[in-house]
């Protein structure tokens, strides 16, 4: 039979590893709006200019 306290530690450190990469993706999702933002503005310039010249 398993110790509970070592079932417990372990399912503890994957809360924490999870926790840790929630982390990453929710700094690259910000990142990505962030870059798709700017990507936005370039095009709206790109057809701007297009319409005038």
């Amino acid at each position: 039979m398993k110790d509970i306290y070592e079932v417990l530690r372990k399912k503890q450190a994957e809360q924490a590893q999870l926790g840790k990469q929630i982390e990453a993706l929710q700094t690259a999702a910000e990142q990505l709006r962030s870059v798709a933002h700017m990507l936005d503005d370039d095009r709206e310039e790109s057809d701007a200019s297009a319409a005038h010249g």
